[in-house]
């Protein structure tokens, strides 16, 4: 979906990607600036930020893996199939699902907020087969104002009525 979206805001595009339950990748760009997000059935799985500190990093940063497994991890992970480094990293041991699912869903929302502070973005969604690898992810309506939800879902029940 290729359209014009000056005067939108992202809050915007995330209700209407969320309302309509769609799955793909959200390009969005300002300036220099090139972010995206995908989506399944509405949810955000990820999103990265040109500033997106990588989980890698992260867990080498709190003390919970070490830089030498860090790369073989990595290693592993260019060598196989696409598995998520969370996936690999849960076969070790070193860390639990809920840890990783605390470090993906943080670095989703720490995405959301550098790309809220971007000036006059552009957005461009594209449908694509996007699958979960696992249930880890983030819902739009985290932000979208309560108000606006029930204004919006107010309108939808009225517009199918009638």
């Amino acid at each position: 979906m290729k359209a014009n979206t000056s005067g939108f805001s992202l809050n915007d595009i995330l209700l209407l990607v969320g309302m309509q339950g769609r799955t793909g990748e959200l390009v969005l760009e300002a300036g220099n600036n090139i972010g995206t997000m995908l989506f399944n059935k509405g949810r955000i799985l990820q999103a990265f930020s040109p500033y997106s500190r990588a989980i890698g990093d992260l867990l080498v940063e709190g003390g919970i893996i070490d830089d030498s497994e860090l790369m073989e991890l990595l290693k592993q992970q260019k060598n196989s199939a696409y598995a998520p480094l969370g996936s690999l990293l849960l076969k070790t041991g070193k860390v639990t699902f809920e840890v990783i699912e605390m470090m993906v869903q943080e670095q989703i929302r720490t995405a959301i907020k550098e790309f809220q502070s971007w000036n006059g973005p552009q957005y461009s969604f594209q449908d694509k087969d996007i699958q979960p690898y696992d249930r880890v992810h983030v819902t739009v309506h985290e932000f979208i104002f309560p108000d606006t939800l029930q204004s919006v879902a107010n309108f939808l029940s009225a517009s199918s009525i009638g």
